[in-house]
């Protein structure tokens, strides 16, 4: 009797099993490359803010803001007709320091992987670039956004600058 129940048992389990494979999940849309209007759309379903406009050389930007602090999105290597396909994103803030905080900043980049700090006069700048070349899905580029975030809260206080 217990060897019926048991087989009864693997036999329902392995039918659930083979029903959950049937449904195969949707893959995700790889694109390559990204249009500034995809990524402020991801942006904003991300819940970030994204002004998308232009910079001092007339190249394309957006404008958000994270944890309280300013930072911009730029767009590199971008071809193709209109709109352009951009293979690069970089997020960067920036920062009013003083010299021990941009020592701080220098110090980040010889402990720490992700995300880059550099020193101008009284300015600190921290960025983080996402290749999108080969392929990039909006799932991917979205927690990159979120992980420039922690990344940007992490790097203020580990400089001082809050």
């Amino acid at each position: 009797m217990l060897r019926l129940v048991l087989a009864a048992a693997l036999a329902l389990a392995a039918g659930t099993a083979a029903r959950a494979e049937d449904k195969p999940q949707a893959a995700p849309t790889v694109m390559e490359g990204i249009t500034v209007a995809e990524f402020g759309d991801i942006m904003t379903k991300a819940g970030y803010q994204a002004k998308v406009g232009v910079d001092s050389d007339n190249l394309p930007v957006i404008d958000s803001k994270a944890s309280g602090m300013n930072f911009w999105v730029y767009f590199y290597n971008c071809e193709g007709g209109e709109p352009q396909k951009c293979r690069r994103v970089q997020f960067q803030s920036s920062f009013k320091t003083d010299k021990a905080m941009q020592d701080k900043a220098l110090e980040w980049n010889n402990k720490k992987v992700a995300g880059r700090a550099s020193n101008d006069k009284d300015n600190t700048y921290f960025d983080y670039l996402i290749d999108c070349g080969g392929g990039v899905s909006s799932t991917n580029l979205s927690q990159n956004l979120e992980r420039f975030d922690t990344l940007m809260a992490e790097f203020t206080t580990y400089i001082g600058w809050r």
